[in-house]
C-alpha cells in the first residue's frame, strides 16, 4: 500500500506542477468555479423574476456599465508588467531605494490618470445608456435611476483599480485574488436575494455596491498601505522613467484595447439598439455564460502573467517560455471543453418541456460563437506573452484585424440581428484578426 500511495502522491504533485497550481491560481480558479456554480442559479432567478423583454433590458444595462475596458485602454496589463519588473529588481537587490521610489511613483501617476479617465467613463456610459435604452423605445422597466447609480458605483471601483493591478504585479497576487474570491461569493449572494425578492434592475445596483466596497478595501487596506508607504522623494529621473517606459506601451495597448472592445463586447448592445429587448435577451443570456467560461479559461494566463514577467525581467527566458506554453495549452483546452459542454447542455433543454431554450441561443449559433471565442482567446494569449517580454504590442496587424471585425459586427447586428453579429464576429476573429496577429507573433518569437 505504501509504494502505491507514494506513487499516487508523486503523480498528483506532477499533475499539479504541470497545471502550475499555486495559491493565487487556486484563489482565481475557485472564484471562477464559484461563478460557474452560481451562474445557473443567477440565470434561473433571472428567468423566474424577469420576462424575456425585461431580461433583455437587464443584460443590456450590465453591458452598458461594462464599457470600462474602452476607457481603461489596456493599462491594467501594462501596470502589472511594469510593477513585476520593478519587483524583480527589488527582489534581486538592484538599486532597492530607487526601485521602491519608482514603484511609489508608478502608483501615484496611475491613480491620477485613472481618476481623470473614470470621469470620462461615467459621462460616456451615461450617454451610451440613454442612447441605447432610450433609443430602443422601451418602457417596460424604469432603467434611468438604476443606470445612474450603477455607473457611479462602477466609477468608484474603476478609479481605485490601478492600486490593485500594481499590488498584483508587485507580489501581492495571493491577497488580491483571495479578496476577489470573497467579492465574487458576496456579489452572487446579493444578486440572488435581490432577484428573488423582485428588485429587478436594482439587483445590478446592489451588485456594483458590493464591488465598490471590496475595491476600496483592496486599494486602501493594510496591505496596500504597507506596499505604497514609501517616504522617499520622487526625483526627475523617476518621473522620466514613467514617461519613457509607460508612455510607449500605453498608447499601443490603449488602441488595441479599444479596438478589441469594439470588436467583441458590443454585440448585445447592437442587437438591443436595432432589434429590441426581446431579440437581445437570448444573446445576452448566452453571453453571460460564455463570458464566465472565458474568464475561467483566461485565469491561468492572468494569474501567471506577473510571474512570467518577473522571470523575463530576471533573464530566465527559457523557463518563462516553457511556463507560458503550458499555460496556453491548459487554458485553451479548458475553454474548448467548457464551450462544448455548454453546446450539449443547451441542446438538451427542449427535453424538459419548460421553454428554457427560448432564453438561450440555439446550438448551431453557440457552436459558431465558440469559434470566435477561441480565436479571441488565442489572440489574448499571444498578446500577454509579448507584454511579458517587455516588448511593444503588435499594433498594426492587431488593429487591422480587430477594426475589420468591429465594423462587420456592427453591420451584421444592424442588418441581421443576432445571427448577423455572431457570424460577423466569428469570421472576423477567426479568418482575419487571429491569422494576422499570429503571423506577426511568430515573427516576434523568431527574433
Amino acid at each position: 500500500m505504501e509504494p502505491r500511495s507514494s506513487f499516487t502522491s508523486v503523480f498528483v504533485r506532477r499533475v499539479f506542477a504541470w497545471l502550475q497550481f499555486d495559491k493565487s491560481l487556486s484563489f482565481a480558479l475557485i472564484a471562477r468555479i464559484w461563478q460557474a456554480f452560481s451562474g445557473p442559479i443567477t440565470i434561473a432567478l433571472q428567468i423566474r423574476g424577469l420576462d424575456l423583454p425585461e431580461t433583455g433590458i437587464y443584460l443590456t444595462l450590465l453591458s452598458i456599465v461594462a464599457v470600462q475596458p474602452l476607457f481603461e485602454l489596456g493599462l491594467a496589463s501594462v501596470l502589472i508588467g511594469q510593477a513585476s519588473s520593478i519587483a524583480a529588481k527589488i527582489n534581486l537587490g538592484k538599486d532597492r531605494h530607487n526601485s521602491k521610489a519608482e514603484l511609489h511613483w508608478l502608483a501615484q501617476a496611475a491613480c491620477r490618470w485613472f481618476t481623470g479617465v473614470a470621469v470620462l467613463y461615467a459621462i460616456g456610459a451615461l450617454l451610451l445608456g440613454w442612447n441605447v435604452l432610450g433609443g430602443s423605445g422601451t418602457a417596460i422597466l424604469d432603467w434611468r435611476v438604476p443606470l445612474v447609480l450603477t455607473i457611479l458605483l462602477a466609477t468608484v471601483s474603476f478609479a481605485v483599480s490601478p492600486r490593485a493591478y500594481i499590488m498584483e504585479g508587485a507580489g501581492e497576487r495571493d491577497f488580491v485574488y483571495r479578496i476577489r474570491l470573497v467579492q465574487a461569493i458576496v456579489g452572487s449572494l446579493v444578486a440572488w436575494l435581490s432577484l428573488y425578492f423582485g428588485f429587478k434592475l436594482w439587483a445590478i445596483v446592489a451588485i456594483f455596491l458590493v464591488n465598490a466596497v471590496f475595491s476600496l478595501f483592496v486599494a486602501f487596506g493594510g496591505r496596500a498601505r504597507r506596499l505604497f508607504a514609501f517616504a522617499g522623494t520622487d526625483n526627475h529621473r523617476i518621473r522620466e522613467s514613467w514617461i519613457s517606459k509607460i508612455g510607449p506601451f500605453q498608447w499601443r495597448v490603449a488602441s488595441i484595447s479599444a479596438a478589441h472592445y469594439l470588436a467583441s463586447q458590443l454585440m448585445l448592445i447592437h442587437v438591443m439598439k436595432y432589434h429590441g429587448e426581446t431579440a437581445a435577451a437570448p444573446l445576452g443570456m448566452t453571453l453571460q455564460i460564455t463570458t464566465a467560461i472565458q474568464s475561467l479559461a483566461l485565469a491561468w494566463a492572468q494569474t501567471k502573467f506577473s510571474l512570467i514577467s518577473q522571470h523575463q525581467a530576471s533573464n530566465q527566458r527559457e523557463y518563462a517560455g516553457t511556463l507560458w506554453r503550458q499555460t496556453a495549452l491548459v487554458s485553451s483546452g479548458l475553454l474548448v471543453l467548457a464551450l462544448t459542454v455548454l453546446s450539449i447542455l443547451v441542446s438538451c433543454l427542449p427535453w424538459f418541456g419548460r421553454g428554457w431554450e427560448r432564453s438561450f441561443l440555439s446550438m448551431p449559433l453557440i457552436a459558431l460563437l465558440s469559434i470566435g471565442l477561441l480565436a479571441n482567446h488565442i489572440l489574448s494569449l499571444q498578446s500577454y506573452y509579448v507584454l511579458s517580454r517587455g516588448a511593444k504590442p503588435l499594433v498594426g496587424v492587431t488593429l487591422i484585424g480587430l477594426l475589420a471585425t468591429a465594423l462587420a459586427v456592427w453591420w451584421g447586428g444592424k442588418e441581421y440581428s443576432t445571427s448577423g453579429v455572431i457570424f460577423a464576429y466569428s469570421v472576423g476573429m477567426g479568418v482575419v484578426a487571429v491569422p494576422l496577429h499570429t503571423w506577426a507573433y511568430l515573427r516576434f518569437r523568431a527574433h
